[in-house]
């Protein structure tokens, strides 16, 4: 590489003695800037690192290798860089309307990028309340909870004093309605009698319930124990009509034998006008079938009476003795 050139013009008009004065008088002032190696602000080292960098590029090296001049180069690349410039410049205008359309496209994307934004920013806010309200949901569930737990620990017991208090329409109607004879009758008869003596063990407990069925079950007790009374009195007083073979109503009657467990239970004073009435009809027929039996061995009696020529003794039939 060949030294940079510095040259110094001296103006014309001036003589070699004017100028040896000068420079003699005064030394000449020269601003050499970054080449001026007197100055305290140059640093060589700096220079060297510079041109050691410049040195390293490949474009450079391989340059320097072929002996080309870099002034040349230069030139040349610049002139590239150039037509490379315009040729860019020219597909920017040839692009010109694509890109518009592309600015166009983005400027839409924006509006939508930015109405999505407002609506993701609602949702958020949906969101928080949507967080809030599941978390008071969440609460209310642990509150349920809680209580389920309590409800199925006293189901059991709730559900059956429930069972045992109510009183079913089928129950109400059987009792109203069917005859004492039927089968129906009796086994209704048979849960009204269990629902009496539940309702009577909880209201010693205190039970508030049992006020609520104490009025229809004794109702429907006062009903069944008018027909039962009606029902077995008729049976006892088919006892007295004459002639009658009173073992047929008195078998017929222990099929219902509970229902006088049930006047016993829950009717004392029917109950005992039931068995002072049967032990007076039995009493009164017991008594003419024993008088009728003693009559009629009194005649058996004196109408057989024994006579001085009636043998009375005994024949002996044992064997004798042949001896």
């Amino acid at each position: 590489m060949e030294a940079p050139e510095l040259g110094l013009r001296v103006p014309e008009e001036a003589d070699n003695g004017a100028v040896l004065g000068d420079i003699g008088e005064d030394p000449l002032q020269l601003n050499l800037g970054d080449l001026d190696i007197t100055s305290d602000e140059f640093i060589l080292d700096e220079v060297d690192i510079h041109i050691q960098e410049n040195l390293e590029d490949a474009l450079v090296k391989e340059a320097l290798k072929t002996g080309v001049d870099l002034r040349q180069y230069s030139k040349q690349v610049e002139l590239e860089l150039q037509q490379i410039e315009h040729a860019s410049i020219k597909d920017y205008i040839k692009e010109s309307q694509n890109i518009a359309s592309l600015h166009n496209q983005i400027t839409a994307c924006d509006t939508i990028l930015e109405r999505m934004e407002q609506m993701l920013s609602s949702f958020q806010c949906d969101l928080s309340s949507i967080s809030s309200e599941i978390q008071t949901l969440q609460e209310q569930s642990i509150t349920m909870n809680i209580k389920l737990k309590n409800r199925q620990s006293v189901r059991s017991e709730l559900s059956q004093l429930v069972d045992e208090l109510v009183v079913p329409n089928a129950m109400i109607s059987t009792i109203l309605d069917t005859p004492v004879t039927e089968q129906d009758f009796l086994e209704q008869l048979h849960e009204l009698n269990t629902k009496i003596n539940y309702v009577k063990e909880q209201s010693f407990r205190e039970t508030a319930a049992c006020a609520d069925v104490q009025d229809i079950l004794d109702r429907l007790k006062i009903k069944a124990v008018t027909k039962i009374r009606e029902f077995i009195l008729q049976k006892i007083y088919s006892f007295r009509k004459p002639m009658t073979n009173y073992q047929i109503p008195q078998n017929a009657l222990l099929k219902y034998r509970f229902f006088y467990q049930f006047l016993l239970a829950n009717e004392r004073s029917v109950a005992k006008e039931i068995r002072d009435e049967y032990v007076d009809t039995m009493s009164k027929i017991y008594l003419s079938y024993f008088k009728s039996y003693t009559s009629r061995l009194m005649k058996v009696q004196y109408e057989e009476v024994a006579e001085k020529e009636d043998l009375m003794g005994v024949e002996d039939t044992g064997k004798k003795d042949i001896l």
